[in-house]
């Protein structure tokens, strides 16, 4: 086993990224002297990336969680990942076999995240939201599951997905009860000494991680992600705040963590290697509760806030946003999906932080561009700049030429942090990745200072009388409307122009009785451009929502032209 005690990451101050086309983006002007032009690294395994921070700081807490007011630390991180890593070995886990984990949040997670890259294996992380029929697309399209760590919680889907697909292994955590077919962790790790096999990695090349997309075009596609790929995106996204001076704190071994991303999802797993490397206490929840977040962040003294932008929603809305003590923000963070500009206002109102805007995608580990403080300013609206190592350009989505600079195009990335491809899928890893660039699907813009702004996907654009028309544009402006909690504008068939504009609303509870379809558009037709006011709009009790929380477009889509 390689012995990594020594290992350190090398900032490079002089020389600019081999992945970047050009040395002159307009960002780089703002650039301080602390911020690395490059990382340069021995590739190192996921697990003993996080090995380095719980290793010197063993006696810290590694995650408190709230729902059973249980704390434990990295020591007891350490010894528990590797009890169950000695486990799997036992049972013939190996390198290049793949092991589901379906739990909502959870220490078990962590423990299970660390056991079996360990043995080689790749993490499967599986959203404990799915019904039978994607879990069972997933452990078919993987092929070499026979493993799964499940939450009690899931039980009786994992009984039905068993009737599907051919599982060995059921482990259920969250209890010491077991069940019909099923062995607890406490009984598979019992009588298992702490020890790690002897594993040659290749970090460049193995798989650490088979993330499945959300699937809002169609079944989710198994994203291949390496031990390198996620390693890589921690530290490019941990140093766009610049190496501390000599004079400042460090930043290992101390501060809280709010664990409120679900770690089946690729932000929230990077985010939570990022923490454990660090050496961060983690405060973790089942579930996301605004109320328990709020006071969190009071009792804590939270500096940085991240979540995704139904979170920041769900807080700006609560009683408490304004009775809370949140004088400890530094910093706030969305990603995932569009930050609306309404609700970013009362979180600066209230907090006196302007909340930044991040961008990333499962296929790029996931963090490809966020805010940062270097810039000139927080632009809400905007997405930031690329971090460390990132390159990223604006082209006609037809022919990938470059656009220039102010020009909606499509969003291509390129750095370490690009998956190796889709799972047992050359065809569609070939059309995403194009002479080393990722095609996102986004379309989107940068300014002259490099700024990056999203305006929306590809597929998404609605042709209203040949105007092209963002959904998010008219999203954005309809979130100012008093009366609008949710908002997901499509598009929507009309006999005589052949597309239209259909806006899908959820409204606040005092106006449901107050606000017809009739008002909005009217609201909207003062407030919008000719072509870009909806002229359709339906009331919803709740949007329909990805598994992890973005607005699901496709069912709305859907939706709209199955009414028809």
């Amino acid at each position: 086993m390689k012995d990594y005690t020594d290992w350190e990451a090398t900032y490079d101050y002089e020389n600019e990224s081999s992945y970047l086309q050009s040395k002159n983006r307009p960002w780089f002007k703002y650039r301080p002297d602390n911020v690395p032009k490059s990382i340069k690294f021995e590739p190192i395994p996921v697990h003993e990336f996080i090995r380095k921070g719980a290793e010197e700081y063993p006696n810290n807490v590694c995650v408190y969680y709230k729902p059973t007011d249980k704390k434990y630390t990295y020591r007891e991180l350490l010894y528990t990942a590797d009890k169950i890593t000695n486990a799997l070995t036992s049972e013939g886990i190996k390198k290049g076999d793949a092991v589901g984990v379906m739990a909502s949040n959870c220490p078990e997670f962590l423990f299970c995240l660390l056991g079996i890259m360990q043995t080689g294996a790749a993490v499967v992380p599986i959203n404990a939201l799915l019904k039978e029929g994607d879990v069972a697309h997933i452990i078919r399209d993987a092929g070499n599951i026979n493993t799964v760590f499940i939450h009690k919680n899931q039980y009786r889907t994992i009984k039905r997905v068993r009737k599907l697909v051919e599982l060995k292994n059921v482990i259920l955590i969250g209890t010491e009860e077991g069940k019909e077919g099923t062995i607890t962790l406490t009984e598979f790790i019992e009588g298992k000494p702490p020890k790690r096999p002897d594993v040659d990695f290749d970090p460049m090349n193995d798989i650490a991680a088979l993330l499945y997309t959300g699937g809002t075009t169609g079944l989710p596609k198994g994203v291949m992600l390496t031990h390198n790929n996620l390693v890589s995106d921690c530290l490019c996204a941990m140093l766009m705040r610049g190496e501390p001076e000599e004079d400042e704190p460090t930043v290992y071994g101390v501060g809280v963590n709010l664990s409120i991303l679900p770690l089946c999802h690729s932000f929230g797993f990077t985010v939570v290697i990022i923490a454990m490397h660090l050496a961060t206490m983690l405060v973790m929840f089942a579930s996301f509760n605004a109320s328990e977040v709020l006071e969190a962040i009071e009792y804590y003294k939270v500096k940085g806030f991240v979540g995704v932008p139904v979170m920041f929603q769900m807080i700006v809305n609560n009683p408490d946003f304004t009775e809370r003590d949140l004088s400890s923000l530094e910093t706030a963070g969305a990603g995932s999906a569009a930050l609306p500009p309404e609700i970013s206002k009362k979180w600066e109102e209230v907090t006196e932080v302007k909340p930044g805007q991040g961008f990333g995608l499962t296929e790029a580990s996931p963090i490809t561009h966020t805010a940062t403080s270097w810039m000139p300013e927080i632009k809400s609206e905007s997405i930031g700049v690329p971090i460390i190592e990132t390159d990223s350009i604006i082209v006609n989505p037809d022919t990938l030429e470059e656009l220039p600079i102010g020009e909606i195009g499509e969003l291509l990335i390129r750095g370490p942090q690009i998956m190796k491809g889709y799972w047992k899928n050359p065809e569609a890893t070939e059309e995403a990745i194009v002479n080393g660039w990722l095609r996102t699907g986004d379309l989107a813009r940068m300014d002259e200072d490099g700024y990056f702004y999203i305006e929306g996907r590809t597929k998404d654009m609605i042709k209203y009388k040949g105007y092209k028309v963002m959904p998010r544009e008219v999203e954005e402006k309809l979130y100012e409307h008093p009366a609008i909690l949710e908002v997901g504008v499509v598009p929507a068939p009309d006999p005589n122009i052949g597309e239209t504009i259909k806006a899908y609303i959820v409204l606040k509870p005092d106006f449901k009785d107050k606000t017809n379809e009739r008002d909005i558009i009217d609201w909207a037709k003062e407030k919008m451009a000719g072509y870009k006011y909806p002229r359709q709009v339906e009331f919803l009790n709740v949007l329909p929502r990805t598994a992890v929380g973005k607005v699901f477009r496709r069912k709305l889509r859907e939706q709209a032209y199955n009414k028809q």
